[in-house]
């Protein structure tokens, strides 16, 4: 029998970006499309597509996403419906939740994995 191969993550262009310079606090972010933040988010974030958090990006809260590349700072759960990257200048405290990994030499993580295929439904999320 074989096995379906991984749907290879999408970090297109995003169509939201939180720059550098901004800080945005809110109860929750939600984006039906990729969103990057290169500043800092005090908000729970529901992503259907990719989440990026640039090596200056700073998210507190609890993330929901398919896809999510870390280079800069989280604080606080992540749950990945596909696959999670987190780059040599991640660091991520918190647990994580996701069905593939890939974890660059450097990345430093305070927190528990748990691999397994998640019953995420970022949609439904999104709709409350």
């Amino acid at each position: 029998m074989l096995k379906k191969k991984a749907e290879k993550a999408n970090y297109n262009r995003p169509k939201t970006l939180v720059g550098e310079s901004t800080t945005i606090k809110t109860g929750t972010f939600e984006s039906e499309k990729s969103v990057q933040v290169n500043g800092k988010v005090i908000a729970n974030m529901i992503i259907k597509e990719s989440l990026v958090v640039g090596e200056e990006g700073f998210i507190e809260g609890e993330i929901k996403a398919d896809f999510v590349l870390v280079a800069g700072k989280v604080v606080g759960n992540i749950y990945v419906a596909k696959q999670i990257h987190l780059v040599k200048t991640a660091s991520i405290v918190g647990d994580i939740d996701c069905p593939s990994i890939i974890i660059d030499d450097g990345a430093k993580i305070e927190g528990k994995f748990h691999m397994k295929k998640m019953d995420i439904d970022i949609e439904a999320d999104l709709e409350e």
